[in-house]
């Protein structure tokens, strides 16, 4: 399966992100800055992007003319990226004309410098870069054996391949003319579906080691299913949060249960971080968007984003912070805290 994106920086104003996303995007890749400075966008961007649904990665644009300044640059994108949930990856752009006096050995040090940092600190880590460089400016074959790439080589048409082949997980293609936006924005490809490679990679373990069995009716949180319990590519959209009927178990795997909706729309596989005890908690839905954070109070990161109208699973559990009450609630295969104030039914 092809996933279809975009990436964007300060230079593009005005989208509509839900029109995006109504386009076939369903990912979007952002740039934060450079050096430590950050993106005058980056912020409305991120924030519009997740609460439109999207996916969501990263990239910063590389000045650092030694790893030193690479790692610095990489501890500035780790800080601007916590409050929030990414499932794309956190990539390093290599072109400016700034760091051309420096060679093939200091370069490929530096790519070095800043990936590895960001793997470190718990994220996906891929090089951005184009023919050119990849074959001129960089040791390839020492990158590409560590880290996924993302190829710049643009053909002007999404049908119309790249003449190279490195191996590329992504590849910019060219200029997309987008409903939702008034000028053209740069057009991607994603090859791999990364949302489910990164969740494998940082899957959290179930709430309180719930295990249930065939024939049980628990609680559903909502998110994606699969068609197989060992499926890469996820089916359709986002299923609704509700009760589901447990129909067949598979230990150790991926998506270890298999569900069937009775007020979820669920019918497939799903990771086990989604799946509660029936009496553990109840369906609530969000009267507006509404941050899941990964404790009480706005210092939380950012889990995910809750759309308005969307069925949550909201536990007994409130604490009081900021003269706020949070509520321990579950969405999406998240497990968090949110305002209470913006949940009802």
């Amino acid at each position: 399966m092809i996933f279809k994106g975009i990436d964007i920086s300060y230079a593009n104003k005005g989208i509509d992100f839900k029109k995006i996303k109504a386009e076939g995007i369903s990912f979007v890749i952002i740039r934060t800055g450079y050096r430590q400075k950050t993106d005058d966008m980056f912020k409305s961007h991120i924030e519009n992007a997740l609460a439109a649904g999207l996916n969501v990665g990263v990239y910063c644009y590389c000045l650092a003319k030694t790893p030193a300044e690479a790692v610095k640059e990489a501890d500035y994108v780790i800080e601007l990226i916590k409050p929030y949930k990414l499932t794309y990856p956190v990539c390093y752009d290599m072109e400016d004309s700034a760091i051309n006096e420096l060679d093939k050995k200091e370069l490929t040090e530096i790519a070095f410098a800043f990936l590895n940092r960001i793997k470190k600190a718990g994220y996906h880590p891929a090089l951005y870069s184009n023919p050119s460089w990849l074959e001129y400016r960089l040791d390839k074959k020492k990158l590409l054996d560590s880290f996924d790439l993302w190829l710049a080589h643009w053909t002007g048409d999404p049908d119309i391949p790249s003449k190279y082949d490195f191996g590329q997980k992504m590849w910019q293609w060219g200029a997309d003319r987008l409903n939702g936006s008034a000028g053209a924005l740069d057009g991607d490809l994603s090859y791999v579906d990364y949302p489910a490679i990164i969740a494998a990679e940082n899957s959290p373990e179930p709430e309180k080691g719930f295990v249930p069995e065939k024939g049980e009716t628990v609680l559903f949180s909502g998110g994606k299913h699969y068609a197989s319990s060992a499926a890469a590519v996820n089916v359709g959209n986002i299923r609704t949060a509700g009760t589901a009927k447990v129909t067949l178990t598979a230990s150790g795997a991926i998506h270890p249960y298999h569900l069937i909706g009775e007020s979820s729309d669920v019918y497939g596989w799903v990771d086990k971080n989604a799946v509660f005890e029936k009496n553990s908690g109840e369906i609530r839905k969000s009267a507006a968007v509404v941050n899941l954070r990964s404790k009480a109070g706005t210092d939380g990161k950012i889990l995910t984003v809750i759309p308005p109208e969307t069925r949550v699973i909201l536990f007994d559990e409130t604490v009081s912070n900021e003269g706020i009450l949070w509520q321990k609630a579950a969405y999406n295969g998240y497990s968090g805290y949110l305002n209470s104030a913006f949940i009802y039914g």
